[in-house]
């Protein structure tokens, strides 16, 4: 069972799981200044392939995950938007934020979780996937390929349903998504209450 406990945590960790056949694990201590950090999710393709995004962008097989929802107050994305440009600011040209870096927003792009997951991974053959409840949508348009290009990529989490809605009507044995709560949630949702509309 997930130490966590946060709606976008358990979507990532049963898409990558279920739909994609992803070893897991979390929380992934993060030693930082005066605290310790982690990484949310860490996930790899135990046949080492890839996989495809809900827009068939492929990445893996190895990839950690920061999954962020705060769809209280944000449901537009703008903050986040926003915040990742800030980021970006101070990533500059490189391949992470660095050490000293302070007001990060995503830490995952952080020097200290970047080289903790190519320590863990044993190679810097690895990508970033950050999961968010939205995104100021022309942030990420203009944003997008250039984080590609650092092997960082987006997906908020409307996508992330309607992948996983879309992958269940064509589920083999829907009964065996049950064996965890997630699945079998999502299960009674899409199967006995016949959720068929996704937004």
């Amino acid at each position: 069972m997930s130490a966590r406990s946060n709606a976008c945590s358990e979507l990532v960790r049963f898409w990558l799981q279920e739909r994609h056949g992803c070893l897991i694990d979390d929380e992934l201590p993060v030693p930082v200044p005066y605290a310790l950090s982690d990484i949310d999710l860490v996930a790899m393709r135990a046949d080492l392939s890839s996989f495809d995004l809900p827009d068939s962008t492929s990445i893996g097989p190895r990839v950690i995950v920061e999954a962020k929802a705060e769809h209280d107050w944000d449901i537009t994305g703008r903050e986040f938007g926003a915040a990742l440009l800030k980021d970006l600011e101070i990533m500059g040209d490189q391949m992470s934020i660095p050490l000293d870096a302070r007001g990060v927003k995503f830490v995952m792009l952080r020097q200290q979780h970047y080289e903790r997951a190519e320590t863990n991974f044993g190679t810097q053959d690895l990508d970033r996937l950050f999961v968010v409840h939205a995104l100021d949508p022309r942030e990420r348009v203009e944003l997008g390929p250039g984080l590609a290009e650092r092997r960082i990529f987006w997906l908020i989490i409307p996508e992330l349903v309607a992948d996983i809605y879309a992958w269940y009507q064509t589920h083999p044995r829907r009964a065996a998504l049950r064996r965890s709560p997630t699945g079998d949630l999502l299960h009674l949702l899409f199967g006995l209450c016949r959720l068929g509309s996704v937004r």
